[in-house]
C-alpha cells in the first residue's frame, strides 16, 4: 500500500472531499490487517476455516501461496516460528522458506503434512463439490 503524505494530499490537482483529510487521525482509527487477521485467528475454530479457505482457492487458482500464508499466520497465532519449527523438527529457514514461497520447488507432501500435523490437522480427500 502507498502511503500518501499530507502535502500530497492537500495538493490542488485533489478532489475538494479529499483535499482536507487527516491521514493520521485515519491511520490512527485503523487496524493493520495482520493484527486484525492475528486477533480472529485466536479462535481455533476460525484457523481452521481459513486454512480450508485457503485450499479452496488453491483449487480453483492453482496458486498455493495463499495457502502458505494461511499456514504462516495461524502458525503465528500460536507462537513463533521458531517454536514451531523446533516442536516440528523442520528446519527454521527451510519452514520460512515454504511459507513465503521462496523455495526452488514445491515443498513435498510429506513436508505440507508435517506442518499440518504439527497443528494439529491432517490431510483428507473430500469430493469436490462442483457447481
Amino acid at each position: 500500500m502507498k502511503i500518501l503524505k499530507k502535502e500530497t494530499i492537500k495538493d490542488n490537482t485533489m478532489p475538494d472531499n479529499l483535499k482536507n483529510f487527516d491521514l493520521d487521525k485515519i491511520r490512527a482509527n485503523t487496524i493493520n490487517h495482520d493484527d486484525y487477521m492475528h486477533e480472529k485467528l485466536q479462535d481455533s475454530e476460525y484457523q481452521k476455516g481459513w486454512l480450508k479457505i485457503s485450499i479452496m482457492d488453491y483449487i480453483e487458482t492453482g496458486d498455493y501461496s495463499e495457502f502458505f500464508r494461511a499456514l504462516e499466520q495461524v502458525i503465528k497465532a500460536r507462537g513463533t516460528i521458531k517454536e514451531f519449527a523446533e516442536k516440528t523438527g523442520i528446519d527454521r529457514s527451510n519452514l520460512t522458506e515454504i511459507l513465503k514461497c521462496k523455495t526452488k520447488s514445491s515443498p513435498s507432501i510429506s513436508t505440507i503434512g508435517k506442518i499440518l500435523k504439527g497443528l494439529g490437522y491432517t490431510l483428507s480427500v473430500d469430493d469436490l463439490k462442483l457447481a
